[in-house]
């Protein structure tokens, strides 16, 4: 009964296109691939929608390339979401979480925050199922989807109305974004994190070195101008990366600039940069804390990046 509301709710391929987001032109490899990724998660999201059951969702996103699996993932999570908002759905979006918990968790929990955007009064049914540590990573999403689609507003200042720790949060999304919006270039990229007010610029480096590490593409240049330009905001530029090591270990492949990116920033392999990662979340206490454990958690990886060799200036 919803499947022409759903065909409506479908995205065209050309909504990644850097000409119909409005953002500048780049170097012609960092824009196709950028835009490449986009295109995958609009796959993702469509396969959602016209998916009956969660088993279809998961087929297509086994079919994508190992890189890029990733991207249909974030993808079809904010697919599920959005069609178990249409009456007589089958609701998928908690299988779609909970099957995705082995390799893709942390790109899931991102695509149930572009959901929040497109879906705001299912708020609460789609922060119920997610992990509470990684809950946060919804409302980086929700700052990832403002800014990939509104970036001149964003740029110029504008951010969602939040409070408390989830500031915070849409920051990182706002960073990670930020990456697209400058085409990959770190140049325009610091440019634009320059502009923005400093008490935002801790959250801002750290979503731009995930994006940097986990989609790329990167040079060694790139990497060496990030760390200096962050400056006292470095160790959450490398908390960034750490993050990105850990989602691209997870999902078992680990390209050639999240190798890079690991050996420049942490002097690490990507595979132990998230072990430390891991550990760093494993000792986190088993209830809420404030700050939220998720804070704790990052703070406790740029703790690390801090004490390394590579961390003392």
């Amino acid at each position: 009964m919803t499947r022409p509301l759903r065909g409506l709710l479908k995205l065209s391929p050309s909504d990644a296109l850097f000409e119909t987001r409005g953002f500048p032109k780049s170097k012609a490899s960092s824009q196709s691939a950028l835009e490449r990724i986009g295109t995958v998660f609009i796959g993702g999201f469509n396969a959602s929608l016209a998916a009956t059951d969660v088993g279809a969702v998961l087929q297509y996103v086994d079919g994508i390339p190992i890189a890029e699996r990733g991207f249909a993932a974030e993808g079809a999570t904010m697919g599920a979401a959005v069609a178990d908002a249409l009456p007589f759905s089958r609701p998928m979006f908690p299988e779609c979480i909970a099957a995705f918990k082995s390799d893709f968790t942390y790109l899931a929990h991102v695509g149930s925050g572009w959901a929040l955007a497109r879906v705001p009064w299912r708020r609460k049914r789609i922060l119920a199922p997610l992990d509470q540590v990684h809950a946060w990573l919804a409302v980086d999403g929700l700052g990832f989807h403002d800014t990939y689609f509104y970036h001149r507003q964003v740029v110029g200042g504008w951010r969602r109305k939040q409070s408390g720790y989830a500031t915070h949060a849409y920051d990182q999304g706002v960073g990670r974004a930020l990456w697209f919006v400058s085409g990959g270039s770190i140049a325009a990229a610091i440019r634009l994190i320059s502009s923005l007010a400093t008490d935002r610029q801790r959250d801002l480096w750290s979503g731009l070195g995930l994006a940097m590490t986990y989609a790329g593409p990167v040079a060694c240049d790139d990497v060496i101008d990030a760390v200096k330009a962050a400056g006292e905001n470095a160790a959450s530029f490398a908390q960034g990366v750490a993050f990105a090591c850990e989602a691209r270990a997870l999902g078992h492949y680990l390209p050639d600039h999240t190798v890079l990116i690991a050996r420049e920033v942490w002097n690490m392999r990507p595979d132990a940069v998230a072990k430390l990662v891991r550990e760093s979340r494993n000792g986190l206490p088993d209830i809420e804390t404030d700050p939220p454990r998720y804070q704790i958690w990052r703070e406790s990886v740029a703790c690390a990046f801090r004490r390394s060799a590579k961390g003392v200036s």
